[in-house]
């Protein structure tokens, strides 16, 4: 039996891979996708933003970032680069220690990261004026590396 969401109720978004992280619980009704990958720091980093249109022009719904690099041999040192790195006002960078799929993860009221392996790492940042972010967990637990690994992104 196929449902249709109401008109309440936002649709479906399909999974997505990003920088060759598999993405299979992300929240009903984000945006058009867009992924960018870039070289910053000795790290390859992809980016997927989900990007709505609303009545001021069009906003971040969420936004995926997967990192990889040798240096990422623990979590905290994911932590340790991540943090300064995406630059983000100290207000908004309060992250509270928790767990993703057994390990260590930081959990701040619009983003959740976490080493998915030793070299790589992810960030999820959620628009949480307009979507619950309290998924970011659940985002996170069902995310993971896929077979190609990003092949065709860099490395």
């Amino acid at each position: 039996m196929t449902t249709t969401p109401s008109p309440t109720s936002p649709a479906a978004t399909p999974p997505a891979e990003v920088g060759g992280v598999a993405l299979s619980q992300l929240p009903a009704g984000l945006g058009a996708l867009s992924v960018f990958d870039s070289e910053d720091d000795d790290a390859q980093i992809s980016t997927g933003v989900w990007e709505s249109t609303v009545p001021e022009g069009s906003a971040v719904d969420l936004s995926v970032t997967v990192v990889r690099s040798d240096r990422f041999t623990t979590p905290e040192a994911f932590h340790d680069w991540v943090v300064p790195w995406q630059e983000r006002p100290a207000e908004e960078a309060v992250y509270e220690q928790t767990t993703v799929g057994g390990g260590t993860a930081w959990l701040a009221k619009d983003q959740v990261l976490w080493l998915i392996r030793p070299g790589l790492g992810a960030s999820v940042t959620i628009d949480a004026k307009r979507f619950d972010a309290t998924t970011l967990p659940q985002v996170a637990e069902a995310a993971h590396e896929t077979a190609s690994g990003g092949a065709g992104a860099p490395k």
